[in-house]
């Protein structure tokens, strides 16, 4: 009879932990859409580098909470690695997204962001929040935008590392 408690007590111990790990991995994808972070790229800040890591870049950057927040302007710089460099006339468009928990202040975007490397290719990873991880930053390219909005780059480059401070506020 002791042989069988233990055995059940072993085997609850193993659910308990599993079922503690998915509801983990769920509170991770639990985020909502708290806004749009839109850029546009200035000039390289380097010169020099090969194909397969590129300079850093400056750009500007607009975010528009989804709750008609106030908005903020970000000075951002990026790096890329890939085999063609960023056209400077172009935009770049992220869907925030963020823990229904978090609550908005100013400068709340203002960290820096890294690639998920845990994201299957071949669509551009997510760009995790360094200090505030449940922040995340979704290309409008990514199939989990909303409306699934934009289709996959054609250009071969991706965006692995994001800095963004807080220039201004209108709150």
């Amino acid at each position: 009879m002791a042989g069988v408690v233990c055995m059940i007590k072993h085997r609850l111990t193993i659910i308990t932990a599993l079922v503690l790990a998915h509801s983990s991995a769920l509170a991770q994808e639990a985020r909502v859409d708290i806004g749009l972070l839109t850029c546009g790229l200035g000039e390289s800040a380097e010169s020099g580098g090969d194909v397969a890591t590129r300079d850093t870049n400056k750009m500007l950057c607009v975010f528009r909470a989804s709750n008609n927040g106030p908005e903020e302007v970000y000075a951002g710089a990026f790096q890329t690695i890939g085999s063609q460099e960023v056209s400077h006339d172009r935009a770049m468009i992220w869907v925030v997204k963020a823990s229904p928990a978090t609550r908005a202040s100013t400068g709340l975007l203002q960290q820096l962001y890294s690639a998920d490397r845990a994201a299957p290719p071949p669509h551009p990873p997510p760009l995790i929040g360094e200090t505030n991880s449940e922040i995340v930053l979704q290309t409008l390219t990514d199939p989990q935008a909303p409306n699934g909005a934009g289709k996959r780059s054609d250009a071969a480059v991706t965006i692995v590392v994001v800095a963004l401070k807080l220039l201004s506020s209108l709150a």
